[in-house]
């Protein structure tokens, strides 16, 4: 059985920094930091779980704009990807963590799993999954998740804002862009902290899950099995490659 491929991308990079933290100007580390970390705890748990998986960077570079990163997943035949990043804010007053999916997605197997791991350390903002229009990141459109049915409800076809979601898309690739928490927000910053090995756990829990495997916490062959609703990217169906 063919196995499943994962990309794990980690947000900036090089002299992309990202949000800074509560505490950049104590030990020097931004958003780009904390994204590579966490992607690699997510890699460790996937792996370990018998899936493949693609990283657009392993180290502290800029492996290119959101397109070119779409690219990378693309060229590496990934099933599903996974865009990491985090939040920030000019004051410590916002705090919370939420999750973009493609427009046309109507699977949810994964996002339920990732809904479900993430508020047990940081609130919802509302509403967690969340798709953003052609116009700009505010041209918000509410994903309803159906947590039982593991669905969203429908929404009309339109081009996503996100690069990264939208030329995934385009490819054949199921694609999501997590903001964990806020780096700027002292009691989000502390529970990612001291939590971060259980929050990159339950979010491959979440993916291998989603694609009907028992997930286990030690080395495992067995091949991952597709999910049970599957979007019309999450298999990688009709793939073509990404035009930059």
């Amino acid at each position: 059985m063919t196995r499943i491929k994962i990309g794990l991308d980690a947000g900036h990079g090089g002299s992309s920094t990202g949000t800074f933290s509560i505490d950049t100007a104590i030990d020097g580390l931004y958003e780009k930091d904390y994204c590579l970390e966490l992607v690699k705890l997510i890699d460790k748990y996937l792996k370990l779980n018998g899936f493949e998986t693609y990283l657009t960077r392993t180290e502290d570079v800029d492996p290119g704009n959101v397109s070119m990163r779409a690219k990378k997943c693309s060229i590496a035949m990934c099933d599903f990807a996974l865009s990491v990043h985090f939040n920030g804010f000019d004051s410590e007053s916002a705090n919370g963590t939420e999750c973009y999916v493609p427009y046309e997605e109507t699977a949810a197997d994964i996002e339920v799993g990732f809904r479900r791991e993430l508020i047990k350390y940081f609130k919802e903002r509302k509403p967690f999954a969340r798709s953003c229009g052609p116009r700009s990141r505010n041209d918000i459109l509410d994903k309803k998740l159906n947590d039982k049915e593991a669905t969203f409800e429908a929404t009309s076809s339109k081009k996503d804002y996100f690069g990264f979601i939208r030329d995934c898309w385009r490819a054949g690739i199921s694609a999501d862009l997590i903001e964990i928490c806020f780096l700027t927000n002292r009691k989000d910053f502390d529970v990612y902290q001291k939590n971060k090995e259980e929050i990159a756990k339950g979010l491959a829990r979440s993916i291998v899950e989603g694609y009907g495997k028992t997930f286990k916490e030690s080395a495992s062959s067995v091949a991952a099995k597709p999910p049970k609703s599957i979007g019309s990217g999450r298999l990688n169906k009709n793939k073509v490659d990404v035009k930059l």
